[in-house]
């Protein structure tokens, strides 16, 4: 009757521990935050015989955010990072956020640009060409604290799903509203177009505000 017994206990422990092994442990849903640029040739004031030719160039990230609602509760996630991005490779992973399953609205995905050490917040560098006037080398570099920010109105997140959020920058779009004459008649350092806070500012103002409205986000399963 003894063995019987502990035949038993040994029989039921086993089953145990295998329905145990058998069941997946759910896992909150992670966010790969990654960044990139697309259209690198503006044209200037709409005009095709004027143009920029962005053809390097970097940022330096150092905060992702993640902000929306869910149940009316307002969810915040962020994380400290610091990576140098080249805004001219094909795509930068910079760190990943997890959240709760459930649906999200009034959704935004920041990053945050801050210069560090000896670089800049963000740096471009290009060719600027008229049809009179080819390849003036121009400098875009700025040294200000910048938040892009892109936003979705709704996304839902599936439990045991992993998803990316692509950051994307236009940059055919960051020279809006910046003439042919205001940049003709910019300031040359050795023969450069350079373009900061404290060197041919108006143009610099109009392309720092731009940048922030220029981007655009992919939200999608990884």
């Amino acid at each position: 009757m003894k063995t019987s017994k502990f035949l038993l206990s040994i029989v039921i422990t086993v089953m145990l521990l295998i329905t145990g092994c058998s069941k997946k442990k759910n896992s909150d849903p992670a966010i790969n935050y990654q960044f990139q640029t697309t259209n690198r040739l503006a044209d200037v004031s709409g005009i095709q015989s004027t143009s920029i030719l962005w053809t390097s160039g970097y940022c330096s990230a150092f905060r992702i955010e993640f902000e929306a609602k869910n149940n009316n509760q307002v969810i915040e996630r962020a994380s400290l990072i610091s990576l140098k991005i080249d805004l001219f490779s094909a795509i930068t992973n910079l760190e990943k956020l997890t959240l709760s399953p459930g649906t999200y609205t009034e959704t935004e995905f920041e990053v945050e640009l801050n210069p560090t050490g000896t670089y800049a917040a963000i740096e471009l560098n290009g060719q600027y060409s008229t049809a009179g006037l080819n390849g003036t080398p121009i400098v875009f570099r700025g040294i200000n604290f910048l938040e892009l920010l892109n936003a979705k109105n709704i996304i839902d997140v599936a439990e045991n799903t992993n998803y990316k959020a692509i950051i994307t920058i236009d940059l055919s779009l960051i020279t809006r509203n910046v003439t042919e004459s205001m940049l003709d008649g910019a300031v040359r350092t050795n023969g450069t177009i350079l373009i900061s806070s404290t060197v041919n500012a108006d143009i610099y103002n109009i392309i720092e505000n731009n940048l922030q409205a220029s981007g655009d986000v992919i939200f999608e399963k990884n």
